[in-house]
């Protein structure tokens, strides 16, 4: 037996000697999801063109540790998700603090002909420290800071929103919000700046757009309840790009939608 064998049949060994009394208490803080998400959107910020996408995810929650790759709104228990690793640093009816590392995709010059001879924005990890305030009931605000921890061009970035929940029926809820974020010089230079090599590259113009504001969204969720472990989501979002973003030679159409269905089963 190979090692992740071993640790394996012990875990399960050791949990099958616990007293029943303390295996509940083990998995009364357990909650999870798994989930398919399809969304039009488009291939990047700022981009004319369309594309679809259709992507699994999942997320696990214990006690104030989470990991997640987007699946949270399919939970039981509806707080804030945090991309990635996650961990609650305080946590009450009114506000949330927490702590998160996720991985950032960066970006692929194939995924546009647009964004041809750019180059790849490299793949990073991101920490992240993000509060939410439920400063009234149904409504509340957030705002997250999250810095590139590898140092590979994804700067800074803070996202702020404010959101408000509407119980349609027992059965349905209607989430809509929007949101504002900014971008710190490093950021912005790295998704909507034109450096002279590239220029070089692509016949773009140089530009350096300094930190600023990036875009405002506002957003509409339904999610219904299919079932006692099943959920179905419908979202439609409208986004802008603003300041140095909007005025980009990378950007083509300032305004852009998405839409988005997905299903879930959770435990």
């Amino acid at each position: 037996m190979n090692s992740l064998g071993c640790v394996c049949a012990s875990a399960a060994v050791a949990l099958a000697l616990l007293p029943a009394a303390a295996r509940s208490a083990t998995f009364d803080n357990v909650d999870g999801a798994l989930t398919l998400i399809a969304q039009r959107g488009p291939d990047y910020p700022g981009s004319s063109d369309y594309g679809q996408s259709l992507r699994p995810g999942f997320f696990l929650r214990w006690g104030r540790l989470s990991v997640s790759s987007g699946g949270g709104w399919a939970a039981l228990r509806r707080d804030a998700e945090v991309r990635g690793l996650g961990l609650d640093l305080v946590r009450s009816e009114q506000l949330r603090l927490s702590l998160g590392l996720r991985v950032d995709s960066g970006r692929d010059e194939d995924s546009s002909a647009a964004l041809a001879g750019m180059g790849d924005v490299k793949r990073t990890v991101r920490v992240r420290l993000g509060a939410t305030w439920s400063f009234a009931p149904d409504w509340q605000v957030g705002a997250a800071w999250t810095v590139d921890a590898f140092n590979r061009g994804g700067g800074n970035l803070l996202e702020t929103k404010l959101e408000h929940d509407w119980k349609l029926s027992p059965r349905l809820n209607l989430t809509t919000g929007a949101t504002l974020n900014a971008g710190g010089p490093r950021y912005m230079q790295t998704y909507f700046g034109v450096d002279p090599e590239q220029a070089a590259r692509t016949g773009y113009p140089t530009y350096e757009p300094g930190s600023g504001l990036r875009d405002a969204q506002v957003y509409a969720t339904l999610r219904a309840e299919l079932g006692e472990d099943w959920v179905g989501l419908f979202g439609l979002g409208f986004s802008r790009l603003l300041d140095g973003a909007a005025d980009s030679p990378l950007t083509r159409r300032r305004n852009a939608y998405t839409v988005t269905t997905g299903v879930g089963w959770r435990f």
